[in-house]
């Protein structure tokens, strides 16, 4: 990479924890799912194990416990059970989405997820956000999810930006680790989070 391009900078943006906050409809999703299969789905199991790819996480959902239902088959239903309340409930939209307003069309913009793409989707469409990324990469886009780098290094290649000239945004310690096994600089915007950072039904347009 050469001329102005190798100087430029880029940001790469986490969505669920640093940008809106669904999280608990994800949680409600799984356990929906789970009770389903006469399994109880524990907050502190769901909360503790969050930040992989579904096929990373259920395993650990589970703890070792036996299902009727493969892991594929409990990813598919949480699926469709999240996509429901993703369009129903309302989204909450957190601080660091004001970033999106303060560097479009100055730097270029990436989010890189673990989750999946169609629930992404839903959530960009309802909150008008698709034209404040450059680059969106997803669970599926990825062979494997954080706290491995290639989420956050696919990111940069499509950005073409060295992962060097990377500012991610991140609010879990997997995703802390990933960029920096990226060798990306990171911000760990629970550092920053205060009370009043929740802001609802608000960002960027």
């Amino acid at each position: 990479m050469t001329g102005a391009a190798s100087h430029r900078l880029g940001l790469i943006f986490d969505f669920d924890g640093t940008l809106v906050d669904t999280m608990p409809i994800h949680y409600e999703a799984y356990r929906r799912t789970f009770a389903e299969a006469g399994l109880e789905l524990d907050p502190d199991d769901f909360y503790g194990n969050i930040g992989g790819k579904a096929a990373e996480t259920i395993p650990r959902f589970l703890r070792g416990r036996s299902c009727p239902r493969s892991i594929p088959e409990l990813h598919a239903r949480k699926q469709v059970i999240a996509a429901e309340l993703l369009r129903t409930e309302t989204i909450p939209v957190l601080a660091t989405a004001e970033l999106l307003v303060a560097f479009r069309g100055a730097l270029p913009i990436a989010l890189a997820s673990s989750g999946s793409r169609s629930g992404i989707d839903i959530v960009l469409d309802r909150l008008g956000w698709r034209e404040c990324f450059d680059v969106i990469v997803t669970g599926q886009d990825a062979p494997r999810g954080k706290p491995a780098p290639d989420l956050f290094l696919l990111a940069a290649q499509r950005l073409e930006l060295e992962p060097a000239r990377c500012l991610v945004f991140e609010d879990t310690d997997d995703g802390v680790a990933a960029a920096r096994a990226a060798g990306m600089a990171v911000f760990d915007v629970r550092a920053a989070r205060a009370p009043s950072s929740l802001i609802t039904g608000t960002g960027p347009r």
